[in-house]
């Protein structure tokens, strides 16, 4: 599924740590006048796209947590931030014109678009799991547990970049992906979280002896 909601940095991280969510990938869609960048990205919309396992997460839940994780009553400020629902069948149309007809029933109005998937352009690399790559001592850990080369296609990555933006729970991924090999990673995430705790007890003790 894939849709628009503003930056596409932060639906990255939120959707990527839904259970049931395999992957993700940012990129662009919606437009017609090329092949977008980062750098122009022409008529195009930021969009996330993602994969999941239908028998732990259903279209309908997805959809809520669309509406329920941006302000739809409000216009957009730009095509490239706009919100915007992209379907690939009828099925999914039907039921996201549904939501879209019950949010302006209850506020008034929603800004939210609905139109047909025509090309999904794929963001440079640095823009994918954008929070886990700029969260240093894990990143580099992930990646030699897993590779560089999967970090779109990785359910454990999605993880991560939520994880580091304050989604969900260490005991949560440590249930998930239980296996030995993560222990080095694990203990990373836990040695990162003191020392950031750490920094921010100094501050507010900086703060406080100067009042």
């Amino acid at each position: 599924m894939t849709f628009g909601m503003g930056c596409f940095w932060g639906p990255e991280s939120r959707f990527g740590y839904h259970p049931g969510v395999i992957r993700t990938r940012v990129g662009y869609a919606g437009g017609k006048e090329g092949q977008p960048t980062s750098k122009n990205t022409l008529d195009y919309t930021e969009a996330l796209h993602i994969q999941y396992d239908s028998n732990q997460l259903s279209l309908d839940q997805i959809l809520t947590q669309f509406f329920e994780q941006h302000n739809t009553t409000r216009a957009p400020r730009s095509i490239k931030y706009r919100s915007v629902l992209f379907y690939q069948s009828e099925e999914q149309k039907d039921k996201m014109l549904q939501k879209v007809e019950h949010i302006k029933q209850h506020h008034g109005r929603c800004y939210t678009d609905v139109e047909p998937l025509d090309t999904f352009y794929e963001a440079e690399i640095r823009h994918q799991k954008y929070y886990l790559q700029r969260w240093k001592p894990v990143y580099e850990t992930w990646q030699q547990l897993e590779g560089k080369e999967f970090l779109v296609d990785s359910t454990l990555a999605a993880r991560l970049n939520g994880f580091s933006k304050d989604c969900g729970s260490l005991q949560e991924l440590m249930l998930e992906f239980s296996d030995s090999g993560y222990h080095t990673l694990w203990s990373v995430i836990e040695e990162v979280s003191k020392e950031t705790k750490n920094q921010a007890r100094e501050s507010c003790d900086i703060v406080c002896k100067s009042k």
